[in-house]
């Protein structure tokens, strides 16, 4: 079996401190995922020394009372209530569609309509909210700056390849980089190609508890 990240990560190396995740849901605190989230363990595992920013992105209103809950006490935790989207979305705000049968915390809610419809059936019942969004590198230029990102972790659902295709790896400041492989579908040999093509190495299993990341280490910060 593919090593995880948490196999991986040596403690003792020089690191960052910062460390992203967008599509941060409920974090821990999501009772269909069983009060489990992978990168909430692997940064909570760290020594409180080594953590310097900690940053969670996350668009559905919903969840942002339990997100605030499960990092409660951590003063590096930044949160931000906003979409991730590829830059042929030109709007400022669009349609966060989710479906009623995947409440509470509405794991596959997506700016895709067809995203939610692949996993609950077209003719599902759908509601919306409306929400801002940003490009990935906007993001990063406005919360992260030049620092390092020790971590970048993504679970966009339903515009994850089109993101990652559309990433400037050559000055993406990323370490290591951990993203859902599982709706990649037809695009994952495309993905793979751009990462591996750009100074990005596979190396094993992300964050996701349930196996379902891909862990992509940027080769020159090795």
């Amino acid at each position: 079996m593919d090593k995880c990240i948490i196999d991986l990560y040596d403690l003792n190396n020089e690191c960052s401190g910062v460390f992203v995740q967008i599509g941060a849901g409920a974090g821990n605190l999501d009772k269909r995922a069983k009060f489990r989230d992978g990168f909430t363990e692997f940064v909570k595992s760290m020594p409180r020394q080594k953590l310097k920013k900690v940053v969670l992105v996350e668009p559905n209103p919903i969840n942002i009372p339990l997100l605030k809950e499960c990092w409660k006490g951590y003063h590096e935790c930044y949160l931000y209530e906003v979409g991730i989207v590829p830059k042929t979305y030109n709007n400022k705000i669009l349609e966060l569609y989710y479906c009623p049968l995947d409440a509470p915390h509405y794991q596959v809610a997506s700016v895709k309509k067809s995203h939610v419809q692949h996993h609950y059936g077209e003719d599902c019942e759908i509601h919306k909210f409306d929400i801002p969004v940003i490009t990935i590198e906007q993001f990063i230029r406005d919360a992260i700056g030049t620092d390092k990102i020790e971590l970048l972790a993504l679970d966009i659902e339903g515009v994850d390849a089109e993101i990652l295709l559309e990433l400037d790896l050559q000055t993406l400041n990323v370490k290591y980089l951990s993203f859902e492989h599982v709706h990649l579908c037809e695009n994952k040999e495309t993905v793979f190609h751009h990462l591996e093509s750009n100074g990005f190495e596979f190396i094993g299993l992300g964050v996701d508890h349930n196996g379902c990341d891909c862990l992509f280490i940027n080769k020159r910060f090795c």
